[in-house]
């Protein structure tokens, strides 16, 4: 009888690949019952994974609701115009611009500095769009300009821009100022991507107006979309027309300020100064006021205080009354303003706190500061 060799239980096989019949070997399995039948497996078929058809139907969940439901609600009876897409041909490196050429701020908004150095003092802050007159190029990065209300100050060359086409009223439907805090404007009427926050105070003009929707004229060629919550909208050289009880309504817009962060020069909610308050209040309710303490007091009507030991002059004050106070050691020399918002508080900027604060007459530091009162304002007759 012949011997079968062991079987080596222990040799390895290589799994990288499988086995393969050999062609040129022919087995008669009727003939050697001791061979083993080649066994071949079948690959298992390929099947969806069970998270892939879930995640299919929220996908386009998502887009029935983000973009097939709004474009079914647009109003179908008037198109939008084309959507922002390019900006337009404009002039981009601004040293082109020479001394008395103006000038418009392109972003949000910017210092304006007493000196060109960022350490100097802010003599104001401009906001988006705002225009300015060069007056001074010789430096890199800086630009010596000529603010509206006639200052002079330097402000960086970066965050202003030589195209002015943004400010002007043709082919315009209407003016749109911001009185919100800030607002968005998109790249797109729906959804898109960010340009640009507006603040508070920000005039712009629109070329397209339809479904709570204006198209804005946006520095350096763009256009942005923003909704029409939280803005004035006029005629394209309309002006906001003075409240019909300025003093009340002054007092209600400047009081929102309370706890915004202090910042020297502010004109915005990010850093506002009492000055600052003082303008962006005034003109929401249809007048211009410059934006420094020092030109503030040369507005409205001076107010003489009795002088009279029976009550500490702060007392003799009137709502919406700008009060102005010299320095402790100093009395020709400007420390700080408030406004007075009733008949016994102020609004200030205290030279140690890092926000606007309201006080009470009776507070110590008002008393104090009564002392000290250099000059009184009433805008009472600006507004008649």
């Amino acid at each position: 009888m012949n011997k079968t060799e062991p079987k080596d239980k222990n040799k390895k096989i290589s799994i990288k690949h499988r086995p393969v019949a050999k062609e040129d070997i022919f087995v008669d399995k009727g003939h050697d019952p001791h061979l083993s039948k080649k066994l071949y497996v079948t690959p298992k078929k390929k099947i969806l994974p069970p998270w892939l058809i879930p995640l299919i139907v929220i996908i386009l969940l998502l887009l029935a609701v983000f973009v097939l439901l709004p474009a079914l609600l647009t109003d179908r009876g008037q198109e939008l115009p084309t959507e922002t897409t390019d900006p337009l041909p404009s002039e981009t490196r601004l040293p082109l611009a020479g001394p008395g050429d103006r000038a418009v701020v392109k972003i949000s908004s910017v210092f304006a500095f007493a000196e060109a150095d960022k350490t100097s003092p802010h003599v104001s802050e401009l906001l988006l769009n705002e225009s300015v007159v060069i007056t001074d190029t010789s430096r890199k990065d800086w630009l010596g300009v000529q603010l509206v209300d006639g200052l002079s100050a330097y402000v960086e060359r970066s965050a202003l821009t030589a195209d002015t086409s943004s400010l002007s009223q043709e082919d315009v439907v209407m003016k749109v100022i911001v009185r919100d805090s800030f607002k968005r404007v998109m790249s797109h009427s729906r959804g898109g991507t960010l340009l640009v926050e507006a603040p508070m105070g920000t005039v712009l003009y629109a070329d397209y107006h339809n479904s709570g929707l204006v198209r804005v004229k946006l520095p350096e060629g763009q256009l942005g979309w923003m909704n029409t919550q939280g803005v004035f909208l006029l005629e394209a050289d309309g002006d906001l027309p003075l409240a019909d009880d300025f003093r009340q309504s002054f007092i209600s817009t400047i009081v929102a300020f309370e706890n915004s962060a202090y910042i020297p020069g502010g004109q915005t909610r990010h850093g506002i100064s009492t000055a600052g308050a003082v303008r962006l209040a005034a003109f929401l309710n249809g007048l211009d006021l410059p934006a420094t303490p020092e030109q503030l007091m040369q507005v409205g009507e001076s107010v003489s205080l009795p002088d009279t030991s029976a009550q500490p002059a702060i007392r003799y004050l009137r709502p919406g009354d700008l009060v102005f106070f010299h320095k402790k050691a100093d009395d020709k020399t400007f420390d700080l303003m408030a406004v007075v918002i009733n008949e016994d508080r102020l609004l200030l900027s205290l030279n140690n706190k890092a926000t606007m604060q309201i006080i009470d007459f009776n507070s110590k530091i008002a008393l104090e500061l009564s002392e000290r009162i250099m000059e009184v304002r009433r805008l009472e007759e600006m507004s008649k």
